[in-house]
């Protein structure tokens, strides 16, 4: 079950892995080149009728874009998976921090895809391989392709039935230094019971629950605990 307690600033953390990753990464407040220009396009693309209502609704809150930025800057994850594309504004700000990054984009909505590719055709900075289809489909040949996961993100509130399934699939593929983060972990009891079970997941060492997303990590050097943060 969730702690009590809520770390901010690094206060009570005794990990110094933890410590670094949460006042370094979580909190840290510095925009990066890239930010702009990925905001700029959000604005153009709401202004896009009518797929403008559509990235309102659905595209990644610039918070947690920079998030996801951060995280695979601090990683310096090569071979990035996304599940869901989020408009492709998550996946830009996921392969944003250099060149020669892999990166496979999985999308089951054909809509959400199609802005997708705009976006990646208007900023992206490396390829993006966007194949779009059913999940349990795409997953496993994905999976094989990339063969090692550095980082993955999962923006599947619509496949919630899945998720279970999606996570333990990708697990297998997880190394020492694989980071998941997972989009809307108490956006129903469904996926409060999801998070609730990667916490207790044998293959899990830490998790840090920011209330609007968890991190997964899989570091065998750290001792298993879950950290709630403020966010």
């Amino acid at each position: 079950m969730y702690r009590s307690i809520r770390y901010r600033k690094g206060f009570g953390v005794h990990s110094p892995f933890v410590f670094n990753l949460i006042t370094k990464v979580i909190e840290e407040k510095c925009a990066y080149y890239s930010f702009y220009d990925i905001e700029l396009l959000r604005k153009q693309l709401l202004q896009t009728r009518p797929i403008g209502e559509i990235v309102k609704r659905e595209a990644i809150r610039p918070k947690h874009g920079a998030l996801l930025f951060r995280l695979t800057n601090y990683f310096k994850s090569r071979n990035i998976l996304q599940i869901g594309t989020s408009m492709g504004l998550s996946t830009l700000y996921l392969t944003s921090y250099a060149t020669g990054l892999g990166c496979v984009a999985l999308e089951n909505i054909p809509e959400f895809a199609a802005i997708a590719r705009q976006a990646f055709a208007k900023e992206g900075r490396n390829p993006v391989d966007l194949r779009i289809g059913n999940y349990k489909n795409l997953l496993p040949k994905a999976l094989i392709d990339i063969n090692s996961l550095d980082f993955v993100f999962f923006n599947t509130l619509y496949e919630q039935h899945n998720n279970l399934w999606l996570f333990n699939e990708c697990v297998k593929y997880a190394h020492n230094d694989t980071v998941f983060v997972i989009e809307g972990i108490k956006a129903s009891r469904k996926m409060r019971e999801f998070w609730e079970g990667i916490c207790t997941c044998p293959e899990v060492t830490v998790t840090l629950d920011l209330y609007s997303l968890g991190i997964v990590l899989f570091n065998k050097k750290l001792h298993k605990r879950d950290y709630i943060v403020y966010f």
